[in-house]
């Protein structure tokens, strides 16, 4: 009896590494995503209206960018100076073509939200190799990117009209073009065009979302220091590069060139020119417009109004802000929330088991640290990526918290994008850790943490049990079928409301 258990818990690894473990996994989040863009009614909670507004405004001109603040965009902040521009630019070339043979906004809204499902999709892809690279086997990266798309807050972001799912292919692209760069180094020559194409797409990925800006600081600072450290920032080194530029097809050099001289265009016009006019890379709202008009923009009016309200006798506590924060990110990556901001909590097993998950994983790493970055530089480049954009974005959260005297602009979607990295890099360590008679239990472990995700709400179903029909488009087949899905799947659902 033991040895058909043990056969069969060797079974489920090879299954997890297949292609077809791969092809339903991908299915899966398609069927989630595709779920929401045709269920959730216009605009979705993330900002889905204002990223709308911001591709229309932009399809009223072929340049990237502004030269003066629109007429009536004051309810988009101060877009002439907005680094943040690059996904509302190149989402408005499909909306100029649906929007002539397409006059709904419903299905103008559904086609675009189409694209940024495509969006995340290929992210997922670009997540996969790096999964791989940084030594997660093939069941690993199918199992950690499984419940990563099982978490409700995925799916629901990647059916939005919203810059986050461009920022996420991005934040990939970049880190699988900085790991080409260090396996040139481990060779001892710098790669020219891998060089060249990272420095572009930093450069543009940080015109995508400014919180792009610490990740492109972080990884072009670990990309100099690890050259340094193999000698190649040095005579030899850089006629490596220059050699292996010089082998490249005209064509590719010419085009490469052009590429950075736009994108570092773009960069220093916007950061560049924002610090030497603002001295600040991203200026307040109220240091480029008027204050009457940054009213008008929904966050700028929210902190000005909690400003004006903080009590007198204030004083900003780091350790409670700290357990706000942390209850707050978790809280918004398994809640579900309506176009009017209205929530409900989270399904008690998967967002206690979440909780469950994240312990064990930090307890794997920290017992398996010293081996599990040792000569490891991209797991290296992974680690500081993660500890600096989280950073950065505890700071910036904590310096709103001390202005208003709130709480504000914590979200768990922030995060998305190193998620899977938290994932993997546990699973890696836990890895190492079950060896042995003990390492049937990984397949098993693994394979349960899917199912109860899958069976207790996760994904697209928290949305479903926790929605009504106002949630919902105004079409009487999309509300009768959503309807349907929730009195069949609420009974089966452990759940402390329920219960």
């Amino acid at each position: 009896m033991k040895q058909k258990v043990r056969h069969a818990a060797l079974r489920v690894p090879r299954w997890l590494g297949s292609q077809t473990a791969w092809r339903l996994l991908l299915g899966l989040f398609l069927l989630e995503a595709l779920w929401f863009v045709f269920s959730a009614r216009y605009p979705m909670a993330f900002d889905e209206n204002y990223h709308f507004g911001l591709i229309k405004l932009h399809a009223d001109q072929w340049l990237p960018f502004f030269t003066a603040q629109p007429h009536n965009a004051a309810v988009f902040g101060a877009v002439v100076r907005d680094p943040s521009y690059l996904y509302h630019w190149l989402m408005s070339f499909p909306y100029r073509l649906i929007s002539l043979f397409v006059h709904s906004q419903p299905v103008q809204v559904i086609l675009l939200r189409l694209i940024n499902v495509a969006l995340f999709g290929l992210g997922i892809e670009l997540y996969r190799r790096i999964l791989r690279q940084i030594g997660a086997s093939a069941a690993l990266t199918t199992s950690v990117l499984a419940v990563f798309v099982l978490i409700p807050v995925v799916p629901f972001l990647a059916a939005h009209i919203n810059y986050d799912n461009l920022f996420f292919v991005a934040v990939a692209l970049a880190i699988l073009l900085a790991v080409r760069s260090l396996e040139s180094f481990r060779v001892k020559r710098i790669d020219a065009a891998t060089t060249l194409l990272l420095l572009a797409v930093l450069c543009l990925s940080s015109l995508i979302k400014y919180p792009f800006l610490p990740i492109a600081v972080i990884t072009g600072l670990f990309l100099l220091w690890r050259a340094w450290r193999g000698g190649l920032l040095s005579k030899a080194g850089w006629q490596s590069a220059v050699t292996g530029f010089r082998k490249l097809q005209r064509w590719q050099s010419v085009l490469l060139v052009v590429l950075v001289v736009i994108s570092a265009g773009l960069f220093t016009e916007r950061y560049i020119d924002n610090l030497a006019t603002y001295h600040d890379p991203v200026p307040a709202c109220d240091a480029v417009i008027s204050q009457d008009e940054c009213a008008q923009y929904g966050p700028y009016g929210r902190d000005r109004i909690f400003a004006q309200e903080k009590p007198a006798a204030f004083h900003p506590s780091l350790g409670w802000y700290i357990g706000q924060w942390f209850y707050g990110m978790w809280y918004r990556l398994f809640f579900a929330i309506n176009y009017d901001y209205a929530t409900s909590p989270p399904l008690f097993v998967i967002s206690r088991l979440a909780i469950g998950l994240a312990v064990m994983l930090g307890v794997g790493v920290t017992l398996r640290f010293r081996p599990l970055f040792r000569a490891q530089p991209v797991r290296q480049l992974i680690l500081w990526l993660m500890a600096g954009y989280t950073l950065v974005l505890f700071v910036d959260g904590f310096s709103s918290y001390a202005k208003t005297a709130q709480p504000v602009a914590i979200n768990g979607r922030y995060i998305i994008p190193f998620l899977p990295f938290v994932f993997a890099l546990g699973g890696i360590a836990w890895s190492q850790l079950l060896r042995g008679k003990w390492a049937a239990l990984k397949p098993v472990a693994a394979s349960l943490v899917i199912a109860t995700f899958l069976l207790q709400g996760g994904g697209t179903m928290t949305y479903i049990i926790r929605s009504g029909d106002v949630w919902l488009w105004n079409n009487g087949t999309v509300r009768s079928v959503n309807r349907i899905v929730r009195s069949a799947a609420w009974p089966f659902i452990i759940d402390k409301d329920h219960t």
